[in-house]
């Protein structure tokens, strides 16, 4: 089946929603019904595709989500850390036949999972879990919901609902909007938006009106009478009605059908039996000739099965050459196709044919043929073997033209805050208030008068909010595709880091070596750039303080060489960052004593440290608990450039420790450092930002203790002094600062500028911001202060 078909659109888009709703809800947040619900979708919509593989899996994991519904056994972890590895592996056979139409098998160990899950759990009852809204959906489409559960009987009668129509859209739901729209007079049209509305229940968790059936079966005879020419179409309407009515085996029948009629192959021979029974065809796709594998026979052409299977009897392999654009590309090709082996078949346009052939040669002889006849690789332009995907196109854009987008996308955005910040404002909407109640203290007759365009002025403040927030949202989906443009798998930044590893470890007479997890995490180019010389850092760090002698790690049971494990992890919107080793662990003790040997600390403050300060006190400059300097360490030069990076980027770095068994440092930074969430205060009548994720408190003047008098914004700025409206206590390596301001602001984004080198060098400002009204901010960094 050509992926533009519409049945493969609908499985694309659908599928998707499922396996998200899955993997978002198993974490209790979802009704057992909704997941039931999506993984019964994955199981017919792979059987309507004839993907048995995934079919296979999707009816195992069903059965243990269906105990769990019945309420005999638990959605324990086991069952949890079960149905979503059940998850992942729907997710590879379902790229599997998008990509290549080839239909994966499941994993027998994954298979034999579910089994004994389903086999092997006592009867015991648990409570039923009652239907709940599916935590992170959307408001909008919450209220939808709510909505069509009432209205869903009006639509059965036949009559169409505009102005849930628009609701529909608004929410982002074009297909739903459409239906919508139009009076079901159908079967087969309310099975469309019956399925439209059970993925609304299993997006939002809430009831949606897909419970209310269509009142009369599905009439087999169009299918009956369908020509060759209209099977396609006649079997979808089949398949919908079905649904419309409830007869999930007709509906699976249907979607067969549909499915082979849409590839151009004959109608099946057991087809009357099925309708008769309203049951699913047995076997509708016929295994390809051995020894041809089902993803080969998905690339392949029908035409061209039983000779290829014939080729790689006889040993031969099935290739793929991709012609290029040239008018003369085919017969350019001809000599080396035929000093290759056996043309198969042909496919595609002239413009991009792809053309299959079985060679008995090496695949060394045969790219030195390819070579040969096309030096350029301007006619041949891809050879691989035929199961391979086929090669993505690629262009090459300028870096600074890319740079123009990513500058365009940060004023959009900024656009975007001004946009929802001018929404949000108290004045709108007193105003709109004190219009209302002017409204009832008004005459009648100018009451009547002003009725209607107060109407049409909240209608289109409602419209304008909807319209915001749906740019929000595409603007988030923006900032993953720019950032897209210019990322870099996170092994780029990790592949000099063994060398260092190793080099500082034998300089201390140590052996260590360096486990990389997550090496195909993207990030920001630009931040893998401000994370290298920390990260190094941290490996020189961990090599030299953390890491024991071979003697040592021996004698307290460990393997002579440390494990250091570097690993990356990609959250929403941030990078996480972390490096763990095996080692000695931190000795807060001596971070202790050396820090009041220097003044820092007086032994009675000293007593009275968390551990958290004690760790971090490492990452004050000029910080080191070595007495004497060596190659990498000594010089109190090191975790302060880490600290120094993670700040400049809009993060945080945490230090966890337990003495005899190890340390871990995490970097926790935002994937886009050029925008970042503050906390807007107010000194001398300015605004100011302090960053949101050093905010550790936020008090009343009065609440501060009588010993720990809080330091004025405005002292700190030199501004006139002015009476106190609240306290912001912020972390820093030092200690805590207790920041007594005139007015405290809100929590918002900040879109951060390019710093003027004079304000760079200028001791507690960390940038310079626009907020979305336009106002400039400066940024001010707690560590300065």
């Amino acid at each position: 089946m050509e992926a533009d078909d519409p049945l493969w659109q609908e499985f694309a888009a659908e599928t998707a929603e499922h396996l998200d709703t899955l993997e978002l809800g198993l974490d209790g947040s979802a009704p057992v019904d909704v997941l039931f619900r999506a993984m019964h979708s994955l199981k017919g919509m792979s059987a309507a595709l004839g993907a048995q593989g995934m079919g296979a899996l999707a009816h195992r994991a069903e059965d243990v989500l269906g105990l769990v519904r019945a309420g005999r056994m638990a959605l324990d972890a086991p069952a949890r850390d079960a149905l979503l590895a059940a998850v992942d592996a729907l997710r590879v056979q379902r790229a599997a036949l998008l990509e290549r139409q080839a239909d994966a098998p499941p994993p027998p160990e994954l298979l034999a999972r579910l089994a004994a899950l389903a086999e092997g759990r006592p009867e015991a009852a648990h409570p039923a879990i009652s239907a709940a809204p599916v935590a992170g959906a959307s408001p909008l489409r919450l209220s939808l919901a709510a909505r069509l559960a009432q209205e869903v009987p009006t639509l059965a009668r036949g009559e169409a609902l505009p102005g849930l129509a628009e609701a529909a859209e608004g929410a982002g739901l074009p297909r739903l909007a459409m239906l919508l729209r139009a009076a079901p007079g159908s079967a087969a049209a309310f099975g469309r938006l019956r399925a439209a509305l059970l993925l609304l229940e299993a997006n939002t968790g809430l009831p949606a009106g897909a419970a209310i059936a269509w009142p009369d079966p599905p009439d087999p005879d169009p299918l009956r009478a369908a020509t060759e020419a209209e099977l396609a179409e006649a079997a979808r309407d089949y398949a919908d009605a079905a649904l419309a009515y409830g007869m999930e085996g007709a509906e699976t029948l249907g979607r067969q059908v549909q499915d082979l009629a849409l590839r151009g192959l004959p109608r099946p021979a057991g087809l009357e039996a099925a309708l008769t029974a309203g049951r699913p065809l047995e076997g509708a796709l016929a295994p390809p000739p051995p020894p041809l594998t089902p993803g080969l026979a998905a690339v392949l052409p029908p035409s061209a099965h039983a000779r290829a299977a014939a080729a790689m009897a006889g040993g031969q392999r099935i290739w793929r050459l991709r012609l290029g654009p040239l008018a003369a590309a085919e017969s350019l090709a001809a000599p080396f196709l035929a000093r290759t082996g056996e043309v198969l078949a042909s496919a595609g346009p002239p413009e991009a044919m792809d053309i299959f052939l079985a060679s008995a040669l090496p695949a060394g002889e045969i790219a030195a043929l390819r070579a040969e006849t096309d030096p350029e690789g301007v006619a041949l332009a891809h050879l691989a073997p035929a199961d391979a995907p086929p090669p993505a196109p690629t262009m090459r854009v300028r870096q600074d033209r890319i740079d123009a987008v990513i500058a365009l996308e940060t004023e959009l955005r900024s656009a975007s805050l001004a946009l929802t910040e001018a929404l949000a404002a108290p004045e709108a909407r007193a105003a709109l208030a004190e219009l209302g109640a002017l409204q009832g203290r008004l005459p009648p007759a100018f009451a009547a008068r002003i009725a209607g365009p107060l109407e049409r002025l909240r209608a289109a403040t409602g419209a304008a909010e909807r319209a915001a927030s749906r740019v929000s949202l595409t603007l988030g989906q923006l900032d993953e595709a720019v950032l897209a443009l210019r990322v870099v798998p996170f092994a780029t930044l990790a592949t000099r880091l063994p060398r260092a590893l190793r080099a500082a470890a034998e300089a201390g007479g140590k052996q260590a070596a360096l486990v990389v997890e997550g090496e195909d995490v993207q990030l920001d180019r630009a931040l893998a750039d401000a994370l290298a010389d920390p990260l190094l850092h941290l490996i020189r760090n961990a090599a030299d303080h953390g890491v024991e002698p071979p003697a040592e790690r021996m004698s307290a049971g460990k393997p002579a060489t440390a494990q250091l494990v570097l690993s990356a992890e990609r959250l929403p919107g941030r990078l996480r960052v972390s490096l763990a080793d095996d080692g000695r662990g931190i000795d807060e003790a001596l971070v202790l004593a050396r820090a009041v040997d220097r003044g820092l600390l007086s032994p009675d403050a000293a007593a009275r440290l968390a551990p958290a300060d004690i760790h971090a006190l490492l990452f004050l400059p000029g910080f080191s608990t070595r007495e004497a300097v060596s190659e990498t360490s000594g010089r109190g030069v090191g975790l302060d450039v880490v600290q120094e990076a993670a700040r400049r980027a809009g993060g945080v770095v945490r230090v966890e420790s337990t003495q005899g068994q190890g340390t871990r440092f995490t970097l926790d930074v935002p994937l886009n450092a050029a925008i970042q969430p503050v906390l807007l205060v107010e000194a001398g009548g300015h605004s100011y930002a302090l960053p949101a994720g050093r905010v550790e408190a936020v008090l009343r003047p009065e609440e501060c203790a009588a010993d720990a008098a809080p330091l004025a914004l405005e002292t700190v700025l030199r501004l006139p002094p002015a009476r106190p409206g609240a306290v912001v206590v912020l972390r820093r390596p030092g200690g805590r600062l207790s920041l007594a301001v005139a007015r405290l602001g809100r929590r918002t984004d900040l879109l951060l500028k390019p710093l003027h080198p004079e304000l760079a060098a200028t001791p507690g400002v960390g940038g310079v911001g626009v907020l979305g009204n336009g106002e400039a901010v400066l940024l001010l960094e707690p560590d300065g202060l």
